[in-house]
């Protein structure tokens, strides 16, 4: 009995290896895009412009494409001095407006009160339209909630 126990589980065990093996031979990654799969918080801290960029695109696709249930994009420190100096036409402010303007519970961008203020560019958050405010108190509340973070 015991011995086929064994054969069931390591054929099963097989077939899984199997599965996952053709999964990412496809490089599609189709197999691992569950939607809604949990609560993500983007934290974009850098100053810079292609961090930024790449921070802002996973976050407007991970949105559009709904990856997470819930994505929030928290801007903090250089990463805000660096956009308030950006052009309007730039890749990284037609992002952040591109996720404001799509709206719903994941078209907010935050940005850290404290840290616009140190750099004096609160208005121009405030102008490219995200939410400026001191958000210690809130991303600490998200973690509580258990949202994930990715960060660049």
């Amino acid at each position: 009995m015991r011995m086929k126990s064994f054969l069931s589980m390591a054929v099963v065990s097989l077939l899984l290896l199997g599965t996952l093996s053709t999964a990412f031979a496809s490089g599609d990654g189709a197999d691992y895009s569950p939607q809604g799969s949990g609560n993500l918080m983007v934290l974009i801290k850098s100053g810079n412009a292609e961090d930024i960029f790449f921070g802002l695109l996973w976050a407007d696709r991970a949105i559009k494409n709904e990856w997470m249930d819930n994505v929030k994009v928290v801007l903090w420190g250089p990463a805000q001095k660096t956009l308030a100096e950006m052009p309007a036409d730039s890749e990284q402010i037609k992002l952040l407006k591109g996720i404001i303007a799509r709206g719903g519970k994941s078209g907010r961008i935050w940005a850290c009160k404290a840290c616009a203020d140190r750099y004096g560019v609160a208005p121009k958050m405030e102008q490219l339209g995200c939410e400026v405010f001191h958000v210690g108190n809130a991303v600490s509340y998200l973690f509580k909630l258990g949202y994930r973070m990715v960060s660049w």
